[in-house]
């Protein structure tokens, strides 16, 4: 079997990669290979619309079976590549060897998991549609759970449970909510806010391990603490897919390595989404992005260097959630901030946080703020100096 086009992995940055080279008149043919047995998805809902019935399944679907028919798009769905031979540019998948021009990398991440006592059921971990069917179904027919990590996927899910009526508890082994993400203003906004909605919060904890009580699950904290819930929902954080390309000699540093054209070591492969590991001219350092933004963006520069042409990946990583009436959004990274200023609007139940480095705007918090979300982000782009006169005032 042959196709010009081998895209592995069926999720964001996969299918976007097959789009764009429609879009862009590509008229070789193009595979895609998807590991779940269903059409190509977005993610972001099934922690917080499809967990409450405002997203049907069918709405998740980026495109509809039809248009990758109409496109001549192949789509392989439930199939697994076993391995990539890069000389003689072939995959493998079952017993079947799919000859390619061009290969794309997109197999995106996998949830960190935790060694437990404890039986499987009622331990639940978010990525997939199944996985979302599952807790959907833990938070309509339980009372109580306790959600392992206070980052975005916990505090997602948190928000979705509460509004469905459960006793929620959240474990954290770092003092405060999204510590990786945002500096303790933030934090403090955003707990306050699950707080006043009824979420219980336990900092400082990590967990030695869970075991089966009845027809509950017992957590045992570090510090001797036992917890009783009805379920249990991990989300510590993801990990990179990248085994494939490993045994496949690629280059791979916490990612698949990839140039500002989305070409990894291998002249021929190329890599977009989660898994990879990219240049940023912004930050002047490699970066390994979890976001939708970058998937589709990044795919967008795949698919145009497939084609020939040469139009380097240069983008303002942005993030977003959802949370009651909360809407985060947050420009940049704000790591290595020299100092951070903050415009908070309690009135109007608003933030802003602008990080500083060298008196140069890096990266913005934005809560209900979107218009400061947006001038951050374009300022962030141009890399200009941070009027700070006017940001304090």
């Amino acid at each position: 079997m042959k196709s010009n086009v081998v895209i592995i992995g069926g999720g964001q940055a996969g299918c976007m990669t097959a789009i764009a080279l429609r879009q862009k008149k590509y008229e070789g043919s193009i595979l895609i290979i998807n590991e779940e047995n269903h059409l190509p998805y977005q993610r972001p809902p099934l922690s917080k619309g499809f967990l409450m019935d405002e997203v049907k399944e069918e709405n998740l679907y980026l495109k509809s079976a039809r248009y990758f028919e109409k496109n001549n798009i192949k789509l392989m769905t439930n199939k697994m590549v076993s391995e990539i031979n890069t000389d003689n540019r072939t995959v493998i998948i079952d017993n079947l060897e799919v000859n390619y021009d061009k290969l794309s990398i997109s197999t995106g991440s996998s949830p960190n998991k935790i060694s437990l006592s404890c039986k499987e059921k009622g331990i639940h971990y978010l990525r997939s549609i199944s996985d979302a069917k599952n807790i959907k179904k833990t938070i309509k027919t339980k009372k109580d759970i306790v959600l392992i990590g206070a980052g975005y996927i916990g505090l997602e899910i948190a928000a979705s449970s509460i509004k469905n009526g459960l006793k929620v508890t959240i474990l954290e082994k770092e003092t405060r909510v999204m510590s990786r993400s945002v500096c303790s203003k933030t934090s403090a906004f955003i707990q306050k806010k699950h707080e006043q909605e009824g979420v219980k919060f336990l900092f400082n904890l990590s967990i030695k391990d869970i075991d089966d009580y009845k027809n509950k699950k017992k957590i045992i904290c570090s510090n001797g603490e036992v917890i009783l819930a009805d379920a249990v929902i991990i989300g510590v954080g993801i990990k990179p897919n990248i085994q494939l390309a490993k045994s496949s000699n690629l280059e791979c540093k916490n990612g698949i390595v990839v140039d500002e054209y989305g070409r990894t070591s291998n002249r021929d492969i190329y890599a977009a989404g989660d898994c990879t590991n990219h240049p940023n001219n912004i930050y002047k350092k490699m970066l390994r992005l979890e976001s939708v933004h970058n998937a589709i963006e990044q795919a967008k520069t795949v698919a145009i260097s497939i084609m020939g042409d040469k139009k380097p990946y240069r983008q303002v990583p942005w993030f977003w959630s959802n949370q009651y009436n909360l809407k985060i959004q947050i420009a940049g990274i704000s790591k290595d901030y020299d100092e951070y200023i903050v415009k908070d609007e309690i009135r109007n139940k608003k933030l802003a946080v602008f990080y500083l480095k060298k008196n140069k705007l890096i990266a913005v918090d934005a809560i209900n703020n979107p218009k400061v979300f947006s001038q951050g982000k374009k300022l962030i782009a141009i890399g200009g100096k941070a009027p700070i006169k006017e940001l304090e005032n």
